[in-house]
């Protein structure tokens, strides 16, 4: 069992404190599109779950920032960037998934193929709803938080082998 030490409660803080940062922003985010229009049920879903899909993108990208941690500073943001994106989409997707089959469980195909074409079908309308019509926004949002996670992130310092 590993020790607790000082660094990794402010590790632990840093993550806790920048998954909800990046949850809350997401949502407001998506919120400010929507402010003024009339949403059809499925975006209603998305705007519902996207604050979640990016708190759980961010605990994992901050997870996954291990295995960079001994690089340089552009290879841990282009990792961290590519972990968080892929995140975001899965999470979104399966987060989708879950709501539509724990609101409307007597609508469901409950058949291990209905559940496979439901959980595609729920993935590929999280996409198409976060990237149609272009949000700069989410960009900008994705590579700041790479960036953040790359530089207070876990770091290992660069072992030469001779």
């Amino acid at each position: 069992m590993e020790k607790v030490t000082f660094t990794k409660v402010v590790g632990f803080v840093l993550a806790a404190a920048f998954a909800i940062v990046i949850g809350v922003s997401m949502w407001a985010l998506i919120i400010g599109d929507y402010m003024n229009t009339v949403m059809n049920t499925q975006t209603q879903h998305t705007v519902r779950i996207v604050g979640f899909a990016g708190l759980l993108a961010a605990l994992v990208t901050w997870w996954c920032q291990r295995f960079a941690a001994r690089r340089g500073f552009l290879v841990r943001t282009l990792f961290a960037l590519f972990i968080f994106i892929v995140a975001f989409c899965s999470f979104g997707g399966l987060l989708r998934f879950i709501y539509i089959h724990a609101i409307y469980p007597s609508q469901q195909d409950w058949s291990l193929s209905g559940m496979y074409l439901a959980s595609l079908n729920d993935f590929y309308t999280f996409l198409l709803d976060m990237l149609i019509p272009p949000r700069p926004a989410y960009a900008a949002l994705a590579v700041a938080a790479a960036i953040y996670v790359a530089v207070f992130g876990p770091r290992e310092p660069k072992t030469v082998e001779i």
